[in-house]
């Protein structure tokens, strides 16, 4: 009897050995603050959140002062898309869209098997998300079930971006990388219109403060304000680079920003047709996310160099200041050194040229030395 316990504690211990030690497991990760995926601000009243994708979980943010309340779990994958949606974070990753609670997973989507889910759009009681096959996958969000998916051909019309046009009810406009859009309704998922190319890729598009004005971002820099009920160009306007994202000021001032690919903000006087201000490396990357907080004049962008930025226009000249940022590393860091002797502070010098101050319990102390 007692040969065959020994012989079971040794197997037991030997299966272990095979799952992994716990002696290091990990305990969290610093430094991560946001990704080259679109964030997502969701309103809770008064209050803002951020959530930003950091490689495979999400960060959930307060605007206020950018401090960490949540971190999602660790899934298998990259994280592609996030949005949030009243208390849910819906996380696409690995094929799936994961839906969260406070950092907690919850309960998934119903599968497909189209591959990869970017772009996660919310459309009323709707989630839609664009599939690395080319189709517009549609989920009821109460149910979780899948209500509907619109494929395309890529040859003819690779889809891009998609926006539910503010009153146009059961219908999106989704636009391509051949520069058409098309209107849809997704309960009939009949095509109701195809507008003629842009003459440029659709890179993203929004919804303006005006009905039926949409706001189309192009690979080739041009910007254009279109009315998709009449089919004609409102505006048009160009910068230096692709569009990579757009958005507008609804505190009744008639301005719009847009960003590029090599960390500009442009900052547009809509009422004179003009260009009022860059930001010039706003940011050291790719400019994933820039959006104006509602009725405020507070501008938060978020990019691929790992960083968050908060800008207020509090002067007259309509030119904003930066008012507050969380950032980390945007290179490999090279050197990391514990500071001081409770185990509580890292210092970490990186390929980006920069010292940075980590706290291992308060990221509001994170800084750049």
């Amino acid at each position: 009897m007692a040969v065959e316990e020994k012989r079971a504690r040794i197997e037991k211990t030997a299966g272990l050995s095979q799952a992994g030690s716990r002696l290091y497991e990990p305990y969290r990760a610093l430094g991560y603050i946001a990704s080259s995926i679109p964030h997502s601000i969701q309103y809770r009243g008064q209050t803002a959140f951020i959530t930003t994708s950091i490689g495979r979980s999400f960060h959930v943010y307060d605007a206020e002062k950018i401090n960490l309340l949540f971190v999602g779990p660790h899934f298998d994958h990259d994280v592609v898309s996030v949005l949030s949606i009243g208390d849910e974070t819906f996380a696409s990753t690995g094929g799936r869209v994961v839906v969260c609670r406070r950092g907690k997973r919850v309960c998934e989507l119903e599968a497909v098997s189209r591959g990869e889910i970017n772009s996660l759009v919310q459309f009323g009681d709707h989630v839609l998300g664009i599939s690395e096959d080319n189709t517009v996958v549609i989920w009821d969000r109460n149910t979780r079930e899948l209500f509907t998916e619109i494929e395309f051909e890529r040859e003819s019309f690779a889809v891009t971006a998609l926006v539910h046009p503010s009153t146009y009810v059961n219908k999106i406009v989704i636009g391509s990388a051949q520069g058409t859009m098309q209107v849809w309704n997704i309960q009939s998922r009949r095509c109701l219109y195809e507008f003629k190319t842009m003459g440029s890729g659709i890179t993203c598009m929004v919804q303006s403060p005006v009905i039926d004005v949409l706001a189309l971002g192009l690979l080739d820099g041009r910007i254009l304000l279109h009315n998709v009920k009449q089919d004609r160009a409102v505006m048009q306007l160009a910068q230096e680079d692709r569009v990579t994202a757009l958005s507008f000021r609804t505190d009744d001032v008639p301005m719009m920003a847009t960003a590029n690919s090599e960390g500009d903000v442009a900052l547009w006087d809509l009422d004179n047709k003009r260009l009022m201000h860059v930001l010039q490396n706003a940011h050291d990357g790719v400019i994933s996310s820039v959006d104006f907080m509602v009725g405020q004049p507070l501008l938060i962008t978020s990019s691929a160099d790992n960083s968050i930025k908060e800008w207020l226009f509090d002067g007259n000249d309509g030119i904003p200041r930066l008012l507050r940022s969380r950032t980390g590393h945007f290179a490999p860091p090279q050197m990391i050194r514990y500071h001081g002797d409770d185990g509580r502070h890292l210092l970490s010098a990186g390929r980006d040229q920069t010292l940075r101050f980590f706290s291992v319990f308060r990221d509001a102390q994170n800084t750049e030395l």
